[in-house]
């Protein structure tokens, strides 16, 4: 009887390898796809980064612009503005969310 009930659970544990093995094997084949994604977004996160730590980095630049072309500096400072108020307005919204580091209700956990 102990002999019967090892067998079959050894057949199972067998066909639950192979399974996690397909199951790896397609999610690799699927994550790849995203990789080039994925890495623009790393060195985006790693420019904010570097921006966050050195803001100075951003004097040059925006010097250039504003002695080169000062509309042009206004027109920029506006988009940059909206562009600010969007992202707090996303990260008011998303901050229940990240604080408790859970998906929102309706995803799988």
């Amino acid at each position: 009887m102990m002999k019967a009930n090892a067998d079959v659970l050894m057949r199972k544990r067998s066909a639950l390898i192979a399974q996690i093995r397909a199951e790896r094997y397609a999610l690799a084949r699927q994550g790849a796809a995203l990789r080039p994604a994925a890495l623009k977004v790393d060195k985006v996160i790693t420019g904010i980064r570097f921006i966050k730590k050195h803001p100075e980095a951003l004097l040059l630049p925006i010097t250039i612009l504003a002695l080169g072309r000062p509309q042009r500096l206004w027109g920029y400072a506006a988009r940059g503005l909206a562009l600010w108020r969007v992202v707090q307005g996303l990260r008011q919204r998303l901050q229940p969310v990240l604080k408790n580091n859970r998906p929102p209700s309706g995803y799988p956990s």
